[in-house]
């Protein structure tokens, strides 16, 4: 903690100094902002909710009656004029079977929906910790290239003096340019991870556009575990099992055709023997003794089948992924605690090694040495840090419950 509040303030400069050399607008962006920019422009949410509107849409479509069909003929047969109206009779048991299982898919849609939400909210938080992770270790390069550079003087100095050889002053030049390099590779890695951010986030650029106004702070996870209300991948995938149970349902109850109505009227009989409006009424009634649906009721038997299977491994899949995630996050806490006792350890003999170099007490290997000790000391904390955040981040998603999801 202590190592990083010491870089944090020159980390945060370094990606915006160089967008606003390239003359972009860069804004600053705190996780929760990234969050519901996502929630606004990402794509997999724009999918979701579209598919959710076409399931309401379906809703409203299966509680529609069906339109009547109006017939006008003309025949040389006497009644000359026919009139007749067809209405379909929408039978009360298919209506029902229909539009349950039109609300079961639309309950469906709106929890994977919310799955959706949070699974965005999960790659813009995985995003978001990476260009946190990428910024602290360029502003650790930087360090250390600041810190190699002074290591080069004081070594050229100590050489100019009598102290030191033209061998440390080679060694001390090479560590500098190898720590030169790492900063390039850091900064090219840092402003990837910022365009990876944009991208979840649902930006269209291919520019850096926005700069991190969080800091990477360990914060006090807590033990995650899964609320009072069902998970929502199980409850999506159980959703799915009643709308294919509806829709099984609907096509046993489809196998008698749903009748027509047919009432009209006959008149131009030239004779005169019939006057006026003749009027005509019927019924068709489909008779259900060759087809009888069998192929649509073989077909969600089929659907239905698949739907339980993928309830049955949505459900292992969940309690495995809970486990290790949950796992995950406790070695990466006790990672991280063994990290700072291992980081002040390793900072404060790098500071001993340099002060007994500058008065000639200790070789410039040890101090190379000890550098090195404290580069990836600081390097691992950050790495363990962001894997801690994304763990905890992993962990949430797969114990988000419905009604934490769910208006």
């Amino acid at each position: 903690m202590t190592i990083l509040r010491s870089v944090t303030g020159a980390s945060l400069l370094v990606l915006a100094c160089t967008a606003v050399a390239q003359g972009q607008t860069v804004r600053s962006v705190t996780r929760e902002q990234a969050r519901q920019e996502a929630f606004d422009h990402a794509p997999r949410l724009l999918m979701a909710r579209s598919d959710t509107a076409a399931a309401r849409a379906g809703v409203f479509a299966s509680r529609l009656f069906p339109d009547p069909t109006a017939l006008i003929s003309y025949t040389q047969s006497v009644p000359r004029y026919h009139a007749e109206l067809s209405i379909p009779l929408d039978l009360p048991w298919i209506r029902s079977a229909r539009t349950a299982a039109a609300q079961s898919g639309r309950t469906g849609s709106e929890l994977r929906l919310a799955f959706a939400r949070v699974a965005a909210r999960l790659d813009v938080d995985t995003a978001y910790t990476a260009a946190l992770a990428a910024r602290e270790q360029l502003a650790l390069s930087r360090r250390n290239t600041l810190d190699a550079d002074s290591l080069r003087r004081i070594a050229t100095l100590r050489r100019d003096t009598g102290d030191a050889s033209d061998l440390d002053v080679e060694l001390a030049d090479i560590y500098a340019l190898q720590q030169a390099n790492l900063h390039a590779a850091d900064s090219l890695s840092a402003e990837s991870s910022l365009l990876t951010l944009q991208a979840a986030m649902g930006l269209m650029t291919s520019e850096l556009t926005i700069a991190l106004a969080d800091s990477l702070r360990r914060p006090a996870f807590d033990s995650t575990t899964p609320g009072s209300g069902a998970l929502l991948p199980i409850a999506a995938a159980e959703a799915d099992v009643r709308t294919a149970e509806l829709a099984l349902r609907l096509q046993r109850n489809s196998r008698i055709v749903e009748p027509t109505l047919t009432a009209g009227f006959e008149t131009g009989d030239p004779s005169g023997s019939e006057n006026g409006l003749l009027p005509m009424v019927g019924i068709a009634i489909p008779l259900p003794l060759v087809n009888r649906n069998r192929g649509n009721v073989a077909l969600a038997e089929a659907e239905l089948q698949r739907a339980q299977a993928s309830l049955m491994a949505v459900r292992v899949e969940s309690g495995g992924a809970i486990g290790r995630a949950r796992r995950a996050l406790e070695i990466a806490l006790a990672q991280l605690d063994r990290d700072e006792r291992l980081t002040v350890a390793a900072t404060r003999v790098s500071a001993m090694s340099l002060t007994a170099y500058r008065e000639g007490a200790a070789t410039l290997a040890s101090v190379l040495e000890a550098q090195r000790m404290a580069r990836d000391a600081r390097s691992q904390y950050v790495t363990d840090l962001a894997a801690a955040w994304t763990a905890r981040d992993v962990l949430q998603l797969l114990t988000e419950t419905v009604a934490a999801s769910v208006p």
